[in-house]
């Protein structure tokens, strides 16, 4: 008899061990992920990037394992999932009916990720102790990155990971970020998590001794930032900790504490700080915004009213911002510089109606479970509570990355996505404590459906990341390699192979075969013009708003003396981005090749009035005195 029990619940007994194994390895996974992004320039490169995917599907596939491992298996569904799959749903068919097919594609991997990031969070990091440990790891993380940040601003320090930082930022700090604004959009998320577990946690005292250095510490860093928007939305945010530690009975003297030394702190940093006291003095000039935001804020607007109800497209403000481009911006702004228009003009109201809802039901979520934590019993019979810190500083972060996000694109940095979607759901897990009504077993034909979704994610995801870390293999060896002209095109050519629908690549490979048919002596190579050609028009074909692949092709009939020929490309150029300095110049150039000098001299008036840098400049004023003597060839 007892032999028989002992046979029965052996099988058990390895399900609970895989099932645990499984639960830790997965948590693992995201700790790696949280500290990853950060750590690799944001998680902004292709190949940080894939690291996050690779380990997601890892994940995904764990929990595969756990669904089966899990006796009975368990769903957490709160409300706000809802929201969140409806908005993965219209994701997968809005990506699908973009213009440019391959710019879509990258956005909808990068919208399955943290949905699936989400739900693996929501309900495998579920346990009394996983919110506390995933709080520590971003801690550990803004403490290192804003101590870095310090160094940095302090001896000027140009390199991450011996990547040279870009000149425009070395009088600010950016950790391992490439643009200061969004170290200080990270720490803004960090600094209430450490502040809520100093104050509030059953945190041994020494361990809350070194969270309020850390705090200081990611103070110090938003700070040497300088960036006005992030000061701002920690500091508000800040205001807002302090403020709900107040009206708690048991809080409000280490709360006052907090906000005296905080306040005290933020005085001494602002009067020390000279780079930061600038960036606030520029920051309204003749009451205007002191910078371009409003400038990309107004071209965003401008698409959005292309199609209200579903956007112009997933990733598609930087596709068709040429043709609103003011005359005012000569660079690539690439996203909107707040996400709230950004999403709008991409996602339409229909994505952003979901993406509210979701945050909505999130916040009834947090007063739920703040509600429930606020009744004396459950975890704590004293008045600390490690799940209250966790849910009062990650509510706090993401209201600074709610706040920030008005003046700034932090969801399009994917460490700061990954971050703010990993506490979404573990605030969203928050409310098992308060009512069990969220727990769903679905049986074992659910079970089957869901193993049939998460496979599919898992087979899509893997087979997008094989061709982008294939792509990316081989144009960082064509960048990078230094070997023959036909090795480089052929390295290339493979990465068009990975990837053919990245328009991108087209044209660097038409542009290198432009570039060397330039020859020294005078002469030119028409057999790489030809070559060329064939690249600019598959890159016009891909990408029906570019404007310079059109004169790229432009410039290849001219070399072929095919004036006549290219000027319906120039036309396309011109019409595509009305208002860019090297389409102007291009189109003097061709005019210059047709003769029609009067032409040549309106574009290049136009150039001059917004040329973006004195290389542009000077440009112009070759090609300006070729037109006053067409005896000196040097416009070539």
């Amino acid at each position: 008899m007892e032999q028989a029990i002992s046979e029965a619940t052996e099988p058990s007994r390895v399900r609970e061990r895989i099932d645990t194994l499984c639960a830790r390895a997965i948590l693992l996974i995201v700790l790696f992920i949280l500290a990853w992004g950060p750590l690799a320039f944001g998680g902004m490169s292709p190949s940080s990037f894939l690291v996050i995917q690779g380990l997601t599907v890892v994940a995904l596939a764990l929990w595969i394992v756990r669904f089966w491992a899990q006796r009975p298996f368990r769903l957490l569904w709160p409300p706000v999932c809802w929201a969140v799959l409806a908005f993965l749903l219209y994701a997968v068919a809005r990506c699908r009916l973009v213009e440019v097919d391959y710019v879509g594609r990258q956005q909808l991997i990068h919208v399955l990720v943290y949905g699936a990031l989400f739900f693996v969070a929501l309900n495998n990091l579920n346990r009394k102790n996983s919110a506390t440990y995933v709080s520590l790891a971003l801690i550990v993380v803004g403490f290192l990155l804003a101590f870095f940040a310090i160094f940095q601003f302090a001896t000027h320090y140009p390199l991450i990971w011996g990547v040279r930082r870009l000149d425009q930022y070395k009088a600010r700090a950016s950790g391992t970020f490439m643009n200061p604004n969004h170290l200080a959009g990270f720490l803004g998320l960090a600094m209430p998590l450490a502040l809520a577990y100093t104050v509030m946690s059953r945190l041994s005292a020494t361990t809350k001794v070194l969270l309020a250095y850390s705090a200081v510490v990611m103070l110090a860093g938003v700070v040497v930032s300088a960036s006005r928007g992030g000061i701002l939305a920690a500091a508000l945010a800040l205001i807002v900790l302090c403020a709900v530690l107040l009206l708690q009975r048991d809080f409000w003297k280490p709360a006052l504490v907090v906000l005296c030394i905080l306040t005290a702190l933020a005085a001494v940093a602002a009067s020390q700080f000279e780079s930061v006291q600038k960036r606030f003095d520029k920051a309204l000039q003749n009451d205007k915004v002191g910078d371009d935001r409003p400038l990309y804020w107004a071209a965003a607007w401008k698409l959005f009213q292309r199609d209200i109800p579903w956007g112009v497209g997933p990733g598609h403000f930087d596709v068709e911002f040429p043709s609103v481009r003011p005359w005012r911006v000569q660079s690539r702004p690439q996203y909107v510089h707040n996400d709230y228009l950004n999403t709008l003009c991409e996602w339409g109201v229909t994505g952003m109606g979901f993406i509210a809802a979701a945050c909505g039901l999130l916040a009834w979520c947090i007063l739920q479970a703040w509600e429930s934590l606020r009744r004396p019993a459950k975890e704590w019979g004293s008045r600390f509570s490690d799940r209250s810190a966790f849910v009062l500083g990650a509510a706090v972060g993401l209201l600074a990355v709610i706040i920030h996000c008005i003046v700034e694109f932090d969801m399009q940095i994917a460490a700061l996505a990954v971050t703010a979607v990993t506490l979404m759901a573990l605030l969203a897990a928050q409310v098992r404590f308060a009512t069990e009504r969220y727990w769903r077993n679905p049986g074992r034909q659910g079970k089957i459906l869901l193993t049939a979704i998460v496979a599919a994610a898992i087979a899509y995801l893997s087979a997008q990341g094989l061709s982008k870390g294939t792509e990316t293999y081989w144009l960082h060896r064509a960048r990078t390699e230094r070997t023959t002209p036909e090795r480089t095109i052929a390295i290339a050519t493979k990465a068009h192979e990975a990837e053919p629908m990245n328009s991108e690549t087209d044209y660097l490979l038409g542009d290198y075969l432009w570039r060397l048919s330039l020859a020294a002596d005078g002469r030119y190579d028409l057999n790489r013009v030809k070559q060329a050609m064939p690249w600019y028009t598959n890159a016009m074909q891909l990408n029906r708003f570019d404007a310079y692949a059109p004169v790229g092709c432009g410039k290849c009939l001219d070399r072929l003396g095919q004036t006549h020929e290219a000027t319906r490309y120039f036309e396309v150029a011109a019409r595509n981005d009305p208002q860019n300095n090297d389409i102007d110049l291009e189109e003097a150039r061709h005019c210059i090749e047709l003769g029609d000098f009067p032409a040549a001299r309106k574009w290049l008036d136009q150039a001059q009035k917004w040329a973006a840098t004195p290389v542009a400049f000077e440009e112009s004023r070759k090609l300006e005195r070729f037109i006053d003597d067409p005896l000196n060839k040097g416009h070539e």
